[in-house]
């Protein structure tokens, strides 16, 4: 991401906090009817005003258009987004949101109770798949929280978005392509938190001159909150930024560690930061739990031997060991005497 990109993501995200957001509140979602048509697992948003917009969103695609008219059959816009489908009606239990942004009904095979933060993190990501369906909404920034940019007069460049759907992007100059990850849903809970209580703001070193080889931090945060954000607030989010980057950097191919400072070199001063967790993120690939209905074979360990059959000759029979022969009586040798 360079800098004029940057400066463009932060006006395109203030419009965005601008638009306001909504919290949903969740309950247990009703059963499909039976013999309704449609996939075994399968979510479904309704949005807007009448005719309200259907969104049903499947493992492959999404068929959206007016709730009663016309509807179109859309594949995803990203090919990720079915393995996010397939994660999440794989992983999760049933359930149902209703709020202001739309309502969503969430009918799937999984068996892990969704907490409050999984359920919005669904909620966003079926919001975000509708806005794709649709020909997007203000390309990648749409559902951002926070952008983070690290660069200087040396040529690095560091940067992360973070997504109200938990999806986290990070790039970097020198980068053959960016690295993507999905936020563990507790820290996405705090998040959360941040999202709905602090304002929009921005944090950063400015325009100053910056010394050879230092670096420039950067921070926009696109909350819809009604609370300033203290000092230490603004540290944090910084510091969550800079390890979401170092996380992601670890798991790029061919990452290398990182260099060295120059002997006699003493290393840039920081001010200590807000410690955090060290794993921000779930594992690059994450697998659902098995549900009830799959098979699972339990062979053992050595095949038993095939019996006999008519016309197929037995198996062998292992030989028995037979005794060995008694040793004889030595006999005492003949001297003649037949009689007593």
């Amino acid at each position: 991401m360079t800098r004029s990109s940057f400066l463009l993501l932060l006006v395109v995200l203030m419009g965005f906090a601008a638009c306001g957001g909504g919290k949903p509140s969740g309950k247990a979602a009703p059963q499909k009817p039976a013999g309704a048509a449609g996939p075994d697992v399968w979510m479904e948003l309704r949005r807007g005003t009448e005719p309200r917009e259907l969104v049903h969103i499947g493992i492959q695609g999404v068929v959206i258009g007016p709730d009663g008219g016309p509807l179109a059959v859309k594949l995803f816009a990203d090919p990720r987004r079915s393995d996010d489908a397939w994660y999440f009606l794989r992983t999760y239990a049933p359930f149902e949101l209703k709020s202001p942004p739309g309502d969503l009904v969430f009918h799937s095979k999984g068996k892990a109770s969704p907490g409050p933060a999984e359920k919005r993190m669904i909620f966003e990501w079926a919001r975000a798949v509708a806005a794709d369906a649709e020909g997007g909404r203000s390309g990648g920034t749409y559902g951002l929280v926070l952008g983070w940019h690290q660069g200087g007069s040396s040529g690095v460049c560091h940067d992360v978005a973070l997504y109200l759907t938990g999806e986290v992007v990070a790039s970097a100059c020198g980068w053959s392509a960016d690295v993507q990850g999905r936020l563990d849903p507790a820290q996405l809970g705090r998040v959360y938190g941040w999202f709905d209580r602090l304002k929009s703001f921005q944090a950063g070193a400015g325009d100053q001159d910056l010394r050879q080889g230092s670096l420039e931090t950067r921070l926009v945060f696109a909350g819809l909150g009604k609370d300033e954000a203290t000092a230490r607030q603004q540290e944090e989010i910084q510091s969550f930024g800079e390890a979401l980057f170092n996380e992601l950097a670890a798991r790029r191919e061919g990452a290398a560690p990182e260099a060295s400072p120059t002997p006699g070199t003493p290393p840039p001063a920081k001010t200590p930061a807000p410690t955090t967790p060290s794993r921000l993120l779930l594992p690059p690939h994450p697998v659902p739990p098995k549900v009830d209905d799959e098979i699972v074979l339990q062979l053992p360990d050595e095949p038993p031997p095939p019996p006999p059959g008519e016309g197929t000759p037995a198996p062998p029979r292992r030989p028995r060991p037979r005794p060995s022969p008694a040793p004889e009586e030595s006999t005492p040798p003949d001297d003649g005497n037949t009689g007593p």
